[in-house]
This record gives C-alpha cells, sequence and structure tokens, in this order.
C-alpha cells in the first residue's frame, strides 16, 4: 500500500498504518561465513569471474616421509625413496551473479522514498539465499559424485575425515533443515553467531542450500568473495502512474579447494 492510502471500515474510520522494521538476513548463512575481499578499483572481475590460486592444499601429492636408511647408497634407493611431488591445478574459474531487488508504487515523493527504500531491503533480504542456491550447483560439481551416509551424523563424521587428512579448518555447506538435526544430535555447537562441527569447521546452514543441495552436504576451504556496491535505480511509468526501482549488485564466490559430497540415504 502507498503512503498516504487510507483504508476505512464501515464506520468511516481510517485503519492506522504502522510501517513494519526493517529486519537483518540470517547470520548462518553463506555470506556470513564468506571472506570478502578488498575490491580496489574496478571490478574487472565483472567480465571473466575470479580464478583462485592454490596455496594450501596438495592432496597429499606433495609431501611425505622418508623411509630410507639414513646412509643409504643412492644406487641402492628406489622410485618410492624419491622425493617428488605435483602442484594440483586451480579450480576452473568462478563466475559472478548479478543481484537484484525490485518495488514499485505510485508517483507521489512519500512513495518514490519507499519504492528506494523496499528495493533495497528486498535484495538485502534475499540476495544470500538466492545466492546459495546458483553457488549449490558449483559445489556439486567440484565436489563430484557423493558418498552416502546413513544419517546425519555420519554423513558429518565422513567430511571431518576428509577434511581431517589434509589437517585444516574447513567449511560444511548444508540445507537449513537439517541444523536442527545436527544440534540434536550434539554434533553443532554454537560460536557466537556461527555453528561448528566436533572439529571446529564451521557449518554454513544455507537457505538456498534447500533446493540447492538438499540431502547432500559438502566440505570445501573457507569461502573468499567480492562484490560491489548495491546500487539503485529508477524509472518512471507516468501511464500507468508507476515509479519503479531496482537495487542490484554483482557479487563472486570462490574456494581454493572442494573435498567431497556426502548425501544422507
Amino acid at each position: 500500500m502507498a503512503l498516504g492510502t487510507l483504508t476505512t471500515d464501515n464506520d468511516g474510520l481510517a485503519a492506522v498504518n504502522i510501517e513494519a522494521p526493517a529486519v537483518n538476513p540470517s547470520p548462518t548463512g553463506l555470506f556470513a561465513a564468506t571472506a570478502w575481499q578488498p575490491a580496489d578499483g574496478p571490478p574487472r572481475w565483472l567480465d571473466n569471474g575470479i580464478i583462485i590460486r592454490q596455496k594450501n592444499f596438495t592432496g597429499l601429492q606433495a609431501a611425505g616421509i622418508w623411509a630410507a636408511d639414513w646412509c643409504a647408497n643412492p644406487d641402492d634407493l628406489t622410485d618410492d625413496d624419491i622425493k617428488d611431488g605435483f602442484r594440483l591445478a586451480n579450480l576452473e574459474k568462478f563466475d559472478p551473479y548479478v543481484v537484484w531487488g525490485y518495488d514499485d508504487c505510485d508517483l507521489t515523493k512519500p512513495s518514490q522514498a519507499e519504492v528506494r527504500a523496499n528495493s533495497a531491503q528486498n535484495l538485502r533480504l534475499t540476495e544470500q539465499s538466492l545466492v546459495e542456491r546458483e553457488f549449490a550447483a558449483r559445489l556439486l560439481d567440484d565436489a563430484g559424485t557423493p558418498e552416502t551416509a546413513t544419517d546425519i551424523v555420519d554423513a558429518v563424521s565422513q567430511l571431518e575425515a576428509e577434511l581431517a587428512e589434509e589437517g585444516q579448518v574447513g567449511v560444511i555447506h548444508v540445507s537449513a533443515k537439517w541444523a536442527a538435526y545436527l544440534v540434536s544430535a550434539q554434533i553443532a555447537r554454537r560460536d557466537g553467531s556461527a555453528y561448528r562441527s566436533p572439529l571446529g569447521h564451521l557449518y554454513v546452514f544455507g537457505g538456498g542450500y534447500v533446493q540447492g543441495l538438499g540431502d547432500t552436504l559438502v566440505a570445501t576451504s573457507p569461502v573468499l568473495g567480492m562484490q560491489t556496491a548495491a546500487e539503485t535505480r529508477e524509472a518512471i511509468k507516468a501511464e500507468h502512474n508507476l515509479f519503479v526501482a531496482i537495487t542490484e549488485r554483482a557479487v563472486v564466490l570462490g574456494y581454493e579447494y572442494a573435498y567431497t559430497a556426502v548425501t544422507v540415504a
């Protein structure tokens, strides 16, 4: 309803309009878990996305334990004694998303101000979930064919084992529907506004993961991201007495390594 519009009952008295307070997006979603990088200068990643260069992951292919005798003759060494390895290839580039929020109403000045504010709030509240839904497809693609778990505890157990082999703290992406089960099973402990697994990995309970991941959990390295400032663009459709505003921004997210995926049977 536009500002200034009166709603009357049978007695002719106008109802009182009370503005709903602006609420905040979920603190347990993907954006809260993202390490946002400074975006100095023009956002050149808008055209071709970003590539995150491998630095912390070898897939256990570039390290080992020296098993030969300290004083072994070089001629006695075998191929297994050679200290050798390779660097994993970078993941494919991560493409940006353009997320927008919309609102419209009549051409009065109070209404225009309301439309601008509503379009910005629509973006603010929905962009995380919308991006999560799209990001889920990339998670599943990078993680490969999921393993199968008998229940949610088994799923987290398998992911933690995989994470432990690399010896790092990672992120477990999981549908928000599993949060109550994980807390009930006492394998999700609260850490400020976030939740962590028994071994300290960060859960991302995404609203967009409800559709995007369903019953599948995916473990990755920490998520990095960049975003542009939100910009509001507006238009007037005088023939319809309509003022329109769209607030949008570009977002790109990525990670260095995808461990594995597990589906709860």
